[in-house]
């Protein structure tokens, strides 16, 4: 019995003192207007990123916009550079992917499979704000809204 109290209280500890992760997307809701085509949701995405603070690129295929790292932390052996890349579904959405990176002092780079919450706000802070004033409205991640939806 004290064994499993132990076990217990030790996932307890654990769990709570864990980060807080969340998916490396975000969805934005399109404010649609008559005769809105794909070429001005992309007009409106590069205004959004300039107006954040992001240089915009040519993305990995014609639907994608992405974006140069930008550096976020610094944490002596490595640091923390993040890319975007931006792209419209089907009209209506646009989500954004966020590709963080640890890049070390040796010039290797390696992927971060999750996004930390206090990185998160780091890197979306401004970009909220500038996609809402050119009607993109933040709308969460497929988990955020579906919490939403059993409350």
């Amino acid at each position: 019995m004290k064994k499993f109290v132990w076990t217990l209280f030790l996932t307890t500890f654990l769990v709570g003192c864990s980060p807080r992760l969340s998916p490396l997307y975000r969805d934005y809701e399109v404010t649609v207007e008559e005769g809105l085509s794909d070429e001005l949701v992309f007009e409106r995405i590069d205004r959004g990123l300039k107006a954040a603070g992001w240089s915009p690129i040519e993305g990995i295929t014609a639907n994608v916009l992405a974006t140069e790292s930008r550096q976020f932390r610094e944490w002596g052996l490595y640091s923390i550079e993040v890319e975007l890349e931006v792209a419209p579904v089907s009209g209506d959405y646009v989500r954004l992917l966020i590709h963080p990176y640890r890049v070390y002092f040796t010039g290797k780079r390696s992927k971060i499979p999750y996004l930390r919450g206090s990185l998160a706000r780091s890197v979306l802070k401004d970009l909220h704000d500038e996609f809402d004033k050119e009607g993109l409205t933040f709308i969460g991640t497929a988990q955020s809204r579906d919490k939403a939806v059993l409350k």
